[in-house]
């Protein structure tokens, strides 16, 4: 008896009952993994490559549905099919191991009926499918709770009145404090606050050496949420 994997209700398995074989495999199985890269030509040299974000994983392979080996073809077809048309999403699982870090969904099916019976009823059935990687985990979606905050009462002057001189916020001569939030690229905050991404080394230079209350950028590609990084002005 072997079970090799799972995908919702649809197993892979290799076995014996009754002393029949009962089978239930797919091959051709690949695994693509990737990100996305930028090139930006310089004058003279070699374009300098910026890495802006990751492509979710895709796996495509074929399953065999026959029914000689105590499988029914139509049945496990049309089950594809519902989940491919349900956008159903699971996990994943191959030699007892879960495949990636995310669960999976069917983006593309093509079923090839190789056999039927004389009464037209198909006996063979090899299903190539598409998975993509679905990122979303539970949790995500669930709303933060806003609190407001109570007006403060303005202070009034001598007469009464309302002080009509609010408190002016201290901006920072040099630079602006920027924290850094998902997708950000030096590339694309130099477009933004400058114009031209090409400006970029301005950013990067300014934040090289330690400073209190900011992070060090090491690298020109690599960028992470939640930095807080100086913006030169």
């Amino acid at each position: 008896m072997g079970h090799v994997g799972h995908f919702g209700k649809i197993e892979f398995y290799v076995r014996t009952k009754k002393g029949k074989p009962k089978v239930q495999s797919f091959d051709d199985m690949k695994w693509d993994t990737s990100i996305n890269v930028e090139e930006h030509k310089r004058q003279g040299k070699k374009p300098l490559l910026e890495v802006t974000g990751k492509n979710s994983d895709e796996i495509s392979m074929n399953i065999y549905f026959m029914a000689r080996y105590g499988v029914s073809p139509w049945k496990q077809l049309l089950l594809l099919r519902k989940y491919n048309l349900e956008s159903r999403v699971y996990p994943l699982g191959i030699g007892r191991r879960r495949v990636g870090s995310y669960k999976w969904i069917i983006t593309k099916i093509s079923n090839d009926l190789k056999a039927f019976y004389k009464n037209g009823k198909v006996t063979e059935v090899m299903a190539g499918i598409t998975l993509k990687e679905y990122p979303y985990k539970k949790g995500n979606s669930k709303k933060k709770k806003v609190i407001k905050s109570k007006k403060k009462k303005k202070p009034s002057g001598k007469d009464g009145a309302a002080s009509s001189s609010p408190k002016s916020k201290k901006k920072k001569k040099g630079y602006t404090r920027y924290v850094v939030k998902k997708g950000d690229t030096l590339w694309g905050l130099a477009k933004k606050y400058y114009g031209n991404g090409a400006k970029y080394p301005k950013i990067f230079n300014a934040n090289k050496k330690k400073a209190k209350g900011f992070h060090v950028i090491s690298s020109a590609n690599k960028l992470q949420p939640g930095w807080a990084i100086k913006i030169p002005d």
